[in-house]
């Protein structure tokens, strides 16, 4: 059961991520278009295309850690694991157990810039800045997870 709600999970954000891309790539066209063809751009445009940006980037930065998929050096880890495979899984763990640690403190500092942000509009849509800035704390909650489970070894990607 848990396993289906991870991959269900993982789906989500891989397709907001997706229409999040989709947003930018038409914002971006229609600001050329517009920039060009009757020389003013909607305000709206470059605010959320700069949204776009930010939530497909860290959203992908979570699927990223469940997929192992972050650029590393993998020197040490391919000699140790020619060496001894028990010590590559510990290796492995202490890593994950650090980028968790790192997560779990992004977590907070996240939930804390969403609190600080509430009182402020965004200068184009007006919107409460809370809106955009709640990625921090969704992408670095769905990372936190996705690293307990390659702690766990449940979801032991690599």
């Amino acid at each position: 059961m848990a396993r289906i709600i991870i991959d269900f999970v993982d789906k989500g954000l891989r397709a907001i991520s997706a229409l999040c891309l989709v947003v930018l790539s038409t914002l971006v066209v229609f600001q050329v278009i517009s920039r060009y063809g009757w020389g003013s751009v909607p305000l709206f445009t470059e605010e959320t295309a700069r949204y776009a940006m930010i939530w497909m980037a860290l959203l992908a930065a979570a699927i990223g850690v469940r997929d192992a998929a972050h650029i590393r050096i993998d020197f040490v880890p391919s000699i140790l694991g020619a060496v001894s495979p028990v010590a590559l899984r510990v290796l492995n763990v202490a890593l994950d157990v650090i980028s968790l640690a790192v997560f779990l403190t992004l977590l907070w500092f996240g939930i804390d810039s969403m609190i600080f942000a509430a009182g402020q509009t965004s200068d184009g849509m007006q919107i409460p800045l809370s809106y955009p800035y709640s990625v921090l704390p969704i992408s670095f909650f769905f990372a936190s997870v996705f690293a307990v489970l390659r702690i766990v070894a449940l979801d032991a990607r690599t």
